[in-house]
């Protein structure tokens, strides 16, 4: 295994966009659907994403109908969405982006929800009653490994610069997904744990067999 999808998510300004992109993440996360610290407007996301090198942005929702979804993604210039709180099973076969759709976990390590259908982008992500993501808690990682052996599985969940090379050589997930732990302040990056989050879990998948 020597590539693996590496997204930074929570961005809430240009600054911490560039320096996620010049580390070399694949794919921004910009929240704007989400009571959040990290909610961010699709406008104003569009605003960012003008001012900086092509990339492939992820619109986070949570809770959102498709055709609110599509309106937020095509606001904000999104290639992507990615979904909190929905039942994958209502989503429209026909929808014209990719989604991901993100599945609790708990810290037994359990599914709290239904998965979506194969072929469509499973993200696991820590359980939580209050937030959907941006925990900064990881859960067991059996369940994603297991899970990961069957399909592409983005593995999210308290991920960052000092524990995402244990994650991936433990789910082997074709992408990882990190936002608080790579903060100085809710919405606000440090730039070093950027870089050394994406530089981890590039090593970690180059050392994969």
């Amino acid at each position: 295994m020597s590539r693996i999808v590496v997204k930074v998510c929570g961005l809430t300004n240009r600054e911490d966009a560039r320096v996620a992109i010049e580390a070399g993440a694949d794919w921004l996360g910009f929240v704007v659907k989400a009571d959040s610290p990290r909610a961010i407007a699709a406008a104003d996301v569009r605003v960012i994403l003008r001012a900086l090198p092509v990339s492939v942005a992820v619109a986070v929702m949570a809770a959102p109908a498709p055709g609110e979804a599509l309106a937020l993604a095509r606001e904000m210039g999104a290639l992507r969405v990615q979904l909190h709180r929905v039942d994958p099973a209502t989503w429209p076969a026909d929808f014209p982006l990719p989604a991901a759709f993100a599945v609790p976990v708990d810290e037994q390590g359990a599914v709290t929800s239904a998965l979506p259908a194969p072929g469509r982008l499973l993200m696991l992500d820590t359980a939580d009653p209050e937030r959907a993501g941006g925990t900064g808690r990881t859960f067991p990682w059996e369940t994603a490994a297991r899970l990961a052996r069957e399909r592409d599985v983005m593995l999210a969940g308290g991920l960052g610069p000092d524990n995402v090379a244990d994650a991936v050589a433990a789910v082997r997930p074709f992408g990882v997904d990190a936002a608080s732990r790579l903060e100085r302040a809710p919405g606000v990056k440090d730039p070093e744990a950027v870089r050394r989050f994406v530089a981890e879990a590039r090593r970690a998948a180059a050392a994969l067999p």
